[in-house]
């Protein structure tokens, strides 16, 4: 492929007001540029709102077969995808409500396969999740409407809940924003959603092709927004708030930079601030982090890190470059309320037990000894706060994900959070025991999986019946 490369830049920072939804058939206006030419980071443009009422965000998505083009702009090499897009560009557009808010979603199926979607890390109605196992697909060529209420402010994604490995491995995703408006406002704000990619992709796609995502240290091309290392752009003494996802198949990022703050993880804010050196991302993890930028620009850099034992060999690598338009007094961190509320006490008790088992190089991951579908089906008793362990006796990581409901990690290997921890997604290291706390409150039969989703699919998915 020419180094003749066309890259693409708008302006990001200012975000349209709800009930008026910015929407363009790209990521903005393009421009013809040559060779190592680093691109701005751009947020995913945003659905169009359908609806005059700003209580309702009614949108459409069209999933639809994409070509993908990825450059790097350090070599000038470019990698291209066939894949899939939602209305033509992958990451999706990111859907943007208040809480409280009513979402409505128009699914029309451009796709040869049936597929659906998913709320990732929503409290949505059972019939609305998005799953196959009992509720029939949308065919090609048909279409679905998903409606649901949000109830509380975060950051969450959807994507197909059906061949979801080969789905979403091509392009199937985007961010679900749900704002709070009592937080206080920042300066800024960025929806940074990272994905890795591999040249293993071809134009013969099929679900029985591999996998096109690859893996830290290998082959892999990380992107952020379909960009390799983008630049994103701000004032010292601004406050920025980074809104990050992995929706990688199978790979892990573990970032760090100067100054790092985390504010609010899978579900919504922290109970305090997280300054901690580090953050590990899983498969299907987001965090929200404040950037404080100063007198120096600085990059978020990736650490090696695999599933197959947790730190590894090889070189750290830069996802993002924070670059200063103008130096300045770095701001103090924003004023949130920060709840402090102490972790709930363990009963000692436990509802329900699941040992996640498998080995590498083998074609079935398990629940309890049990390859989905062929699975027992444990259940919680509606309105009763549950306690479910989680224990790894398998060779690898994995982040388990539960729908439908949030947890509270009430302790890892016996050591309890300093405060209260509420996640939809908790990476379970190898041989370890987590204990969750799930307040029962939505009944329906909801899927409980690895989110390394060629575990899930190899069978590590089985059922929490809420009754």
């Amino acid at each position: 492929m020419s180094l003749l490369l066309w890259m693409m830049a708008c302006s990001h920072g200012d975000h349209t007001a709800h009930g008026d939804h910015a929407h363009t058939d790209g990521h903005g206006d393009s421009g013809e540029v040559v060779g190592e030419v680093q691109g701005t980071l751009i947020s995913p443009a945003e659905a169009t709102d359908l609806d005059p009422d700003p209580a309702v965000l009614r949108v459409r998505l069209q999933a639809a077969p994409a070509t993908h083009t990825f450059v790097d702009w350090r070599d000038g090499s470019a990698l291209e995808v066939e894949g899939y897009a939602y209305n033509g560009q992958s990451p999706g557009p990111t859907l943007r409500a208040r809480v409280g808010d009513t979402i409505e979603v128009e699914l029309e199926n451009g796709l040869d396969e049936e597929t659906t979607l998913h709320w990732h890390g929503l409290h949505i109605p059972y019939d609305q999740d998005g799953v196959t196992w009992t509720h029939a697909g949308v065919a090609p060529g048909e279409s679905a409407v998903y409606r649901f209420t949000v109830d509380r402010a975060g950051t969450f994604w959807y994507h197909p809940h059906f061949d979801v490995k080969y789905q979403v491995d091509r392009g199937l995703y985007g961010a679900l924003i749900v704002e709070d408006p009592a937080e206080p406002a920042m300066d800024g704000e960025q929806v940074a959603i990272l994905d890795d990619w591999t040249a293993a992709a071809s134009t013969a796609v099929s679900p029985d092709d591999d996998h096109v995502h690859g893996a830290h240290g290998g082959e892999g091309l990380w992107t952020v927004n379909g960009q390799v290392l983008p630049r994103l752009e701000v004032a010292g003494g601004e406050r920025h708030r980074l809104r990050l996802i992995n929706a990688s198949n199978s790979g892990y990022l573990w970032l760090e930079w100067p100054g790092q703050r985390r504010i609010a993880g899978d579900q919504g804010r922290l109970e305090a601030p997280d300054e901690a050196a580090g953050l590990l991302l899983a498969p299907g993890d987001r965090a929200e982090a404040e950037l404080l930028p100063g007198a120096e620009g600085f990059s978020l850099i990736d650490r090696p890190y695999a599933f197959q034992g947790g730190e590894a060999h090889g070189e750290t690598e830069a996802r993002l470059d924070v670059a200063l338009t103008a130096p300045g007094a770095a701001a103090s961190p924003t004023a949130f309320a920060w709840g402090g509320a102490a972790p709930t006490p363990d009963p000692g008790f436990t509802d329900v037990l699941y040992t996640l088992q498998g080995e590498l190089h083998t074609d079935a991951w398990m629940i309890n000894g049990e390859v989905f579908p062929d699975i027992t089906v444990q259940s919680l008793v509606l309105g009763r706060f549950g306690i479910v362990e989680v224990r790894n006796l398998s060779a690898t990581e994995h982040p388990f994900h539960l729908h439908g409901m949030a947890f509270e990690v009430l302790s890892v290997d016996g050591v309890p959070p300093v405060y209260r921890q509420m996640e939809d997604t908790i990476n379970v290291d190898t041989h370890q025991v987590v204990r969750l706390g799930v307040w029962a409150d939505n009944p329906g039969d909801w899927m409980a999986h690895c989110h390394i989703l060629p575990h899930e699919h190899e069978g590590m998915m089985t059922v929490l019946r809420v009754e």
